[in-house]
């Protein structure tokens, strides 16, 4: 997979601009890494990126923030900075959306094996109903253990 990563920067911005562009781009290629292991079916692998992950995140909501708050820091709303800006983060919420369905897809398989694998289990420990002289259903009060159900709230 080859990387579509928006090119550097072109004008000059201030320190938590440029910040927040490169932390976009770092994202992105995390994501583009995970999606590549996860689409070749390595889910055990994506482990070693979560703390990078995290700590990217959690910086790049910071200088988010900051942004936010010191917004006359980019110039006018029709900037340079801001487009490009702008142009890295939809960059970045392409790549989350795509790693988001590329992650609901493997939920969604995951799920129906389990639940066909519950079926079949519950199929076969069926117990036939047993009957008192009287011809009324006997109640088993001991009864064969089934299948964990999955709860499928996202």
């Amino acid at each position: 997979m080859t990387s579509k990563t928006p090119t550097a920067v072109k004008t000059p911005m201030p320190g938590a601009g440029t910040k927040l562009i490169d932390l976009s781009h770092q994202i992105a290629r995390l994501l583009e890494k995970e999606n590549t292991l996860l689409e070749a079916n390595k889910a055990n692998q994506t482990q070693q990126f979560q703390g990078e992950k995290v700590r990217l995140m959690a910086e790049y909501r910071q200088t988010m923030n900051h942004l936010q708050v010191n917004e006359h820091l980019l110039g006018p709303k029709n900037s340079s900075a801001r487009a490009e800006i702008r142009k890295a983060t939809d960059f970045l919420q392409s790549e989350l959306a795509k790693h988001a369905r590329i992650v609901l897809r493997l939920k969604a398989v995951t799920e129906g094996l389990v639940n066909k694998i519950s079926e079949e289990v519950n199929k076969n420990n069926k117990q036939v109903p047993a009957y008192t002289p009287s011809a009324a259903i006997r109640n088993n009060k001991m009864q064969k253990p089934t299948s964990i159900a999955v709860n499928q709230v996202i």
